[in-house]
């Protein structure tokens, strides 16, 4: 793979990291609101039927975050063996280096949480 498209792959793949990072994020930002909702109609004693279907989109929603988490760990991996296979095509201060790199950092966080 010639410097250019191993430079390319890694952008696509730093890409797809972050949306992926960004995707899982969100699923638990509505499992949170959704949570919320359904603590407030409990607390307001409203009409069990209304609590019943708030519970519901909260379930669904917690079922999301499992799966999302999978795939950010998959795409975590394969960015990272990306990284350690080319290595010595990508130069360790170039931007998109740097780039990955953040983004790399970002992900281990939400994983150490």
């Amino acid at each position: 793979m010639s410097q250019a498209e191993t430079l390319k792959t890694l952008k696509i793949k730093t890409a797809g990291l972050k949306r992926t990072h960004k995707e899982a994020s969100m699923y638990e930002k509505e499992r949170d609101r959704e949570q919320a909702k359904v603590d407030k109609l409990k607390a307001d004693n409203a009409d069990a039927h209304d609590v019943k279907q708030a519970e519901n989109v909260l379930n669904e929603s917690a079922m999301m975050i499992p799966e999302s988490k999978k795939r950010l760990e998959a795409v975590y991996n394969d960015l990272r063996s990306f990284v350690a296979e080319n290595s010595k095509d990508i130069q360790d201060d170039s931007e998109d280096m740097v780039a990955t790199k953040e983004v790399l950092a970002a992900v281990e966080e939400t994983f150490k949480a």
